[in-house]
């Protein structure tokens, strides 16, 4: 059987799409010029590159992907899904703390560690490669401090990983759930519960144990349709709520006491759909999503989709508020529907234009008649910092906001614990994706392909 080193790999692997998807000629070629410059000890330097050639790729990213699974089944759905594209795990904290002047804090934690396929199936057969050779995983981890001074975000340096550049990876399998990404790790049982999150870095240590008060089996709720999502992008996707957090936390050499805290972790698997034909290129593809941990132990989970030219008032078409069932063991979700209201635009890393504050409007989706009386709440956000954005392995620039919020209810005694017309408090996180257009990414990143330089 051949064997290829990650140049050779990569090049096969550029070489092995249809016309159709692949880009301009003077792109592609310089995809394929940046490609066979790849080193098996090249470290995150070129596992980088590999990220940003996929990036580029656009409308063949995930070309050779096995379709995602069309149903869900646990525990066996908590481990990786390797022959699918992309997936991560992305957790979110929540902590009061003491800075080392006595003073009071607040500390927001986000870490999204994503991988994708960066070989096709067919090639990796061909090649003889295991799966967890052809996946490329980057870990990007910000950290929110706020306190009588101001806010303050820290950002890790990016950490990209891939074993045919020299990289360390690590995916759940039988033997137990542990998911790295080099020196960042986490670690959990086959139900992912208890999870013990590291971050290991000179910018940054995080040492976070996460853990429920809810049957650990039956902790999460599903997203999506009975947590599946359809095309465009299809794949499975559910999450935990409310769940409590604790651990140390060091930041630039800082180390804050931390109390106990709240949590929220994400599993999806976003499996794009190939188009068979050739197709117009969207300027802006991407997305607001939001979840919030209320203080009277509920959540509320929305999302919104911006697609060539930016809305700022958009149809918020999904959306969930969270309550628990009478026993307390599983979460009882509600489908919601409503509005979003942004403003306050402003220029992040690479100047991408992110929004700094959102107010969702929602009532129950219409189907769901035994929701009566119906919903009818404000969700407002009061961002910790501005500036919540970072930079990915592959060049784009998310914002990830911590906020505190209000729901207001305004019509019925649905929301626990607030007549009308009170709020509930929570925090959370305020998400934008994929905001930036094309037009800008594309000579960003090729300039990053030829130099070396991001910026």
């Amino acid at each position: 059987m051949a064997t290829m080193n990650a140049a050779e790999a990569l090049t096969a692997q550029l070489n092995s799409l249809p016309d159709y998807l692949r880009p301009e000629p003077a792109v592609f070629d310089q995809l394929l010029a940046s490609a066979g410059k790849l080193r098996a000890d090249g470290g995150i330097p070129d596992a980088q590159r590999a990220a940003v050639i996929y990036k580029l790729q656009d409308a063949a990213a995930g070309y050779g992907d096995e379709p995602p699974p069309t149903s869900v089944r646990f525990p066996a759905d908590h481990r990786m899904h390797l022959k699918c594209g992309n997936e991560w795990y992305w957790v979110a904290c929540h902590f009061d703390a003491t800075g080392p002047d006595g003073l009071p804090v607040r500390i927001a934690v986000l870490l999204d560690m994503l991988r994708f396929r960066l070989i096709s199936t067919a090639l990796q057969a061909e090649i003889g490669w295991t799966d967890a050779e052809c996946q490329l995983v980057w870990n990007a981890v910000t950290v929110t401090v706020s306190g009588l001074g101001g806010s303050r975000i820290h950002r890790r340096p990016l950490n990209v990983q891939w074993a045919k550049t020299g990289g360390v990876v690590q995916f759940p399998d039988d033997n137990g759930f542990v998911y790295r990404c080099g020196p960042d790790v986490i670690v959990g049982t086959p139900d992912v519960l208890p999870l013990n999150v590291v971050v290991d870095d000179p910018s940054m240590f995080l040492d976070l144990q996460l853990t429920t008060d809810m049957p650990v089996e039956t902790s999460f709720f599903l997203q999506g349709r009975e947590g599946i999502t359809p095309a465009p992008k299809p794949g499975i996707y559910y999450s935990w709520p409310q769940l409590k957090a604790q651990g140390a936390i060091v930041v630039d050499g800082v180390s804050y006491a931390v109390k106990d805290g709240s949590a929220w972790i994400d599993h999806q698997l976003m499996a794009p759909s190939i188009p068979t034909g050739p197709t117009p290129h969207k300027s802006i593809d991407g997305w607001n999503w939001c979840e919030f941990n209320l203080a009277n132990g509920e959540a509320f989970t929305a999302a919104a989709f911006q697609s060539d030219s930016l809305q700022v008032n958009p149809l918020t078409p999904y959306g969930f508020y969270l309550r628990r069932s009478l026993d307390g063991r599983t979460w009882k979700p509600v489908r919601l529907i409503g509005g979003l209201a942004m403003d306050q635009l402003i220029p992040t890393l690479h100047q991408v234009m992110q929004a700094t504050s959102w107010t969702y409007s929602a009532t129950n989706f219409p189907d769901q008649a035994d929701a009566a009386p119906p919903f009818d709440i404000t969700v407002t956000t009061a961002p910790w910092i501005d500036d919540g954005s970072f930079e990915t392995a592959d060049l784009t620039v998310p914002s990830e906001v911590a906020v505190s919020v209000a729901v207001v209810n305004k019509a019925s005694a649905l929301v626990t614990g607030a007549p009308l017309g009170l709020a509930v408090t929570g925090v959370g996180f305020c998400e934008t994706v994929g905001w930036e257009p094309w037009g800008a990414y594309q000579p960003r990143a090729l300039n990053f392909l030829k130099t070396g330089l991001d910026g």
